[in-house]
């Protein structure tokens, strides 16, 4: 994972301090704050505010007021929303060296004000993910070690290392305090004079999502499981890599919690493993996809809209915030790594068990690519959908050809990677 040069996030803050409010574009409706959660790595930190159902809101920022003693702050002012009497009387200390504290109060009747205190100016690119709804904020910068203060309670550590917790209150109410805490993760050695490539598995779906379901039951979680379980056993033979998982049983994780492991892990290469799905029965084919604004074609818009867990229709209206600044070498290795991972997954497919249809390499709008701040990839391995395909999927033999060529790709890219970083 490369450092975002000096100019290029001055010229990032300098952009995103220019540009006006972030609006949403969801249905008002009467919900309630139910939560807050952050995760944070060395390049941002990002924070959730879950709510009970759609709301519009608008996302501001406000330079420091030093008369006033304030800090330079993001807020958030959600309409026609309640808030919990609890999350109010807690504000979230985070003491990253980025953020201060979150906090939340009943602005005016009928809005609520979720308010992020900075340590310093810092960009940041606000978007939703439904089901359930929750707002995302982005918050560029370097992280520090966080302090630890006594006197408050422990919050409990979420899977995989990410940290839920406890919530917030405004600018009106004083704070009680809280132990700040921050994962211990991601202090392994990195890909850098020889350290080992780490590389994120995220299976798909899980727990109380199954995902696609094929003609005969077959769920894409526990077929896309079983592949990166497949996958991890044989990356670990190889001790230039250090492989994690975002799940290695059947458990729910949101999408924005995904890629937060990633990130907090300073994964080198994330790979989102999917099944994919299609009304048309008769549907077949291998492809693998990067993130992008738009989308390759409607096929792949609907396929995004589906794993997005949204409909068509609210998924096109979405203008995703993507920092090309930042995100442009990203993007271009994440295609390298793509095409590798689906031309590696054709070729042993079609000389095992027989063609296979060639979808090719696609971008699409994923919520879970959102924010990865590494090559990062999303792979659709068959269609459950077509009994054929789904037959294909119920055998092991099959399921570790996919995951010997998720491997081989994995491999090669990340010497050719390595090189490539290392110069001439």
């Amino acid at each position: 994972m490369r450092p975002i040069p000096p100019q290029l996030r001055a010229a990032f803050l300098a952009a995103s301090l220019l540009l006006p409010p972030f609006l949403s574009l969801a249905s008002p409706r009467h919900a309630a704050v139910s939560g807050i959660r952050f995760w944070t790595n060395e390049e941002y930190t990002r924070v959730a505010v879950d709510l009970s159902d759609e709301a519009k809101y608008e996302a501001n920022f406000l330079r420091a007021d030093p008369e006033s003693n304030l800090p330079p702050r993001i807020y958030i002012d959600i309409e026609d929303a309640s808030i919990r009497e609890e999350i109010l009387r807690r504000p979230v200390e985070v003491r990253n060296g980025l953020l201060k504290v979150v906090r939340a109060g009943r602005f005016r009747k009928g809005v609520v004000r979720v308010v992020i205190d900075l340590e310093r100016e810092s960009g940041y690119r606000a978007f939703t993910m439904t089901d359930p709804f929750r707002i995302i904020v982005d918050i560029e910068g370097k992280a520090e070690a966080a302090s630890t203060e006594p006197g408050g309670d422990t919050p409990q550590p979420h899977r995989g290392g990410a940290l839920l917790q406890r919530d917030t209150r405004c600018k009106e109410c004083p704070p009680e305090e809280m132990s700040p805490v921050k994962d211990g993760g991601g202090s392994e050695p990195r890909r850098a004079g020889g350290a080992r490539i780490r590389v994120m598995l995220d299976p798909g779906h899980g727990g109380k999502d199954p995902g696609a379901i094929g003609p005969t039951g077959l769920k894409e979680k526990d077929v896309v499981l079983a592949i990166g379980k497949m996958v991890r056993e044989r990356l670990e033979r190889h001790e230039e890599f250090d492989v994690k998982m975002t799940r290695d049983s059947d458990i729910f994780i949101p999408l924005e919690e995904r890629t937060a492991m990633a990130n907090e892990a300073r994964a080198d290469i994330f790979v989102s493993l999917h099944i994919n799905a299609s009304p048309n029965r008769r549907a077949e084919g291998i492809s693998t996809y990067v993130l992008s604004r738009g989308a390759s074609d409607r096929q792949a818009l609907e396929l995004a809209a589906r794993e997005n867990g949204v409909p068509l229709a609210k998924l096109t209206g979405v203008k995703f915030i993507i920092d090309d600044l930042s995100t442009s070498w990203r993007k271009k290795e994440s295609l390298r790594l793509a095409k590798t991972v689906n031309d590696a997954i054709v070729r042993n497919v079609n000389g095992r068990f027989g063609p296979v249809h060639d979808l090719g390499l696609k971008q699409a709008p994923f919520y879970v690519l959102v924010g990865a701040r590494m090559t990062a990839v999303l792979v659709e391995t068959s269609f459950i959908t077509n009994a054929r395909e789904e037959a294909r999927l119920r055998g092991t033999s099959f399921l570790a050809a996919i995951a010997d060529s998720v491997v081989e790709a994995v491999r090669y890219y990340g010497e050719k990677a390595a090189v490539a970083r290392a110069g001439p």
